[in-house]
């Protein structure tokens, strides 16, 4: 079914049948000139808004919002770098990369980005192989 608008409240996107576009033509309906056929939908995350499509902005976060949101916030943060100390050149694989990913994000914190690489363990993993390594 074709997507329509209607002109005097803009906001109201509806699938109307052509079944009942043709009849409005058909029988020169005066709510034909109400509803306008709206464009194709750009992408799947558009939403209509006023008359139109509205794409929008991907989510920007800041260093400590990213690392939170990857399950590193200040406390987690504080207790691998704590162990991350006492393992000294020892430190497990799956730690190593964590940590060069968090130093990665911090060479960047001014930064507000939509494009934070993710990171490369989650912290439960990383504290499973970390209880799996004996300390130096």
């Amino acid at each position: 079914m074709p997507n329509y608008y209607n002109l005097t409240n803009t906001s109201d996107f509806r699938d109307l049948p052509q079944g009942l576009i043709d009849t409005w033509i058909e029988v020169d309906n005066p709510k034909l000139q109400e509803w306008i056929l709206a464009p194709s939908k750009p992408s799947s995350d558009a939403v209509w808004g006023e008359g139109e499509w509205v794409i929008p902005p991907a989510p920007t976060w800041t260093a400590e919002s990213w690392l939170d949101h990857e399950g590193y916030g200040a406390m987690r943060l504080l207790a691998l770098l704590d162990l991350e100390s006492k393992f000294g050149q020892q430190a497990p694989p799956k730690m190593q990369a964590v940590r060069a990913w968090i130093n990665s994000i911090l060479a960047q914190y001014a930064e507000t980005k939509s494009d934070w690489q993710p990171a490369p363990h989650t912290f439960e993993s990383t504290m499973q192989e970390i209880a799996q390594q004996e300390i130096a």
